[in-house]
């Protein structure tokens, strides 16, 4: 008997603890439970102020509406090396009109539940306002967050450089030449590097009347075109070579080329008088094939006979501040509420 009862009570303990233990994932389902959207709002933040987004080179802000389907994640930093630094051409693409809801969920928020949620960034200046998303409810999650937005650098060539950039002779070619070893320096912060590859290369030539052939009373120079050539110095025997491309194409996406405020493509063959403004965006510099070691160069050439223009040379566009201008960062406050 003694052993029968042993036995058997044994077997009831074990079944009872194995109940016991089963019961509380049974009631899983039945239990009510909260979402922390505090936690979701805070995941949500770090993502876009942390993270570059995916894919990297090419940048996923590149990326057209027919092509969004291929943007993974949606980070607005620089670089994973520079928490709350975002990068502004990322900032517009992100507040772009054609993400839809499922996107902004999908590439940003990432839960299984629908959430809904309001992105806002507002700089100090006032020059950042953007905001997307409903009104958020009371009981809403809620991050703010203190960061700052890298502006892309411009080379502002004015009358200032004329002595220098002026020639006599008959060579009407000026050359702004971009060297990729240099710009994508490891050594230099990611903050404040300059690289074509993630932000637009601006090139504006003032005070173009500084620059014309007085001797023949010119008051303007023909632009016949500009054009892109690149150099790998590590090759065996480096040397230039013409990038193909669609010169006579006026494409926003890839570049704009303003001539006294008009626009133009790149084969305008039009006069010129007052300023040039060519923007060449990272879309352009990523179809060029380029990598670190590479050397670009914009080539403006002017057609007139006489020349009617005396600008030649060549302007390195680096981290010389006279060369090219690097702004400040603006402060500015990121705001993501969820619901």
């Amino acid at each position: 008997m003694s052993l029968d009862f042993l036995t058997g009570f044994t077997i009831f303990m074990l079944s009872l603890i194995m109940v016991v233990s089963m019961v509380p994932g049974l009631l899983a389902g039945l239990q009510s439970s909260g979402i922390d959207y505090d936690a979701v709002a805070y995941r949500t933040g770090v993502i876009l102020a942390e993270d570059p987004g995916w894919p990297v080179y090419p940048p996923w802000e590149m990326k057209t509406e027919a092509y969004k389907d291929e943007i993974n994640r949606m980070g607005l930093a620089v670089s994973k090396e520079t928490p709350n630094i975002l990068l502004s051409t990322k900032v517009n693409a992100f507040f772009n009109s054609f993400f839809t809801e499922d996107d902004y969920r999908g590439k940003a928020i990432f839960g299984d539940i629908p959430y809904s949620y309001n992105f806002s960034l507002r700089s100090a200046d006032g020059t950042y306002n953007n905001t997307t998303g409903g009104t958020p409810p009371s009981g809403h999650g809620y991050i703010r967050r203190a960061v700052k937005i890298k502006e892309p650098s411009t080379a502002v060539i004015n009358g200032s450089f004329a002595p220098q950039y002026t020639s006599s002779t008959s060579n009407q070619e000026f050359i702004v030449r971009l060297n990729f070893s240099q710009l994508l320096d490891p050594s230099v912060d990611p903050a404040y590097r300059v690289d074509p590859r993630t932000e637009p290369v601006n090139i504006t030539i003032t005070d173009f009347d500084d620059y014309l052939n007085v001797t023949h009373s010119a008051t303007s120079a023909t632009l016949k075109n500009v054009t892109f050539w690149k150099m790998d110095p590590t090759a065996p025997m480096p040397r230039f070579t013409r990038i193909p491309f669609s010169y006579n194409t006026e494409d926003p996406d890839l570049y704009t080329l303003f001539l006294d405020g008009g626009p133009d493509d790149l084969e305008p063959g039009a006069e010129v008088s007052n300023n040039i403004s060519l923007v060449l965006k990272p879309a352009a510099t990523s179809i060029f094939t380029l990598d670190q070691n590479s050397i670009l160069d914009i080539r403006f050439n002017f057609e007139n006979n006489p020349p009617q223009t005396h600008i030649t040379g060549i302007h390195h566009y680096d981290y010389n501040q006279t060369n090219v201008t690097r702004f400040d960062l603006k402060p500015a406050v990121l705001e993501v509420a969820i619901w």
